[in-house]
């Protein structure tokens, strides 16, 4: 299988205000745990652009991923479950695992991923066609 994954800074001199650009199916994030905030690929809480059909890898094996379950939601907020959303994903709220995300046709416009325990740890993902 083919992973392939680019980030791209929407300004290079900030590592806060940083995006990733998918342009490839099967892409896996590497997950981590830093100052209180994910780190997707390295960037502090990047905003994603996923693509409805295709699947999307969270690794979250790294050990500041523990304490810290991931989900995906309609809700930005975080630091909680009731927005959650499950459809087409595999092993939500993982700790130390892999989050599969196989974008379904009917997926929202936006979702955010965030941490089921702490407010203001996720970005958020926009779901083109």
């Amino acid at each position: 299988m083919f992973f392939f994954s680019t980030c791209a800074k929407e300004d290079e001199n900030d590592p806060e205000n940083a995006s990733v650009s998918l342009s490839d199916n099967a892409t896996t994030f590497s997950v981590t745990v830093s100052s209180g905030k994910y780190h997707l690929d390295g960037s502090s809480n990047p905003s994603l652009k996923l693509k409805r059909g295709y699947v999307y890898y969270f690794d979250a094996t790294d050990s500041t991923t523990s304490s810290h379950p991931l989900l995906l939601s309609t809700s930005s907020s975080g630091g909680n479950t009731s927005g959650e959303y499950t459809n087409g994903v595999t092993n939500s709220q993982t700790e130390n695992g892999t989050l599969t995300f196989k974008v379904p046709s009917d997926a929202p416009s936006t979702l955010y991923y965030v941490c089921a325990y702490h407010s203001g740890m996720g970005g958020e993902i926009t779901i083109s066609d």
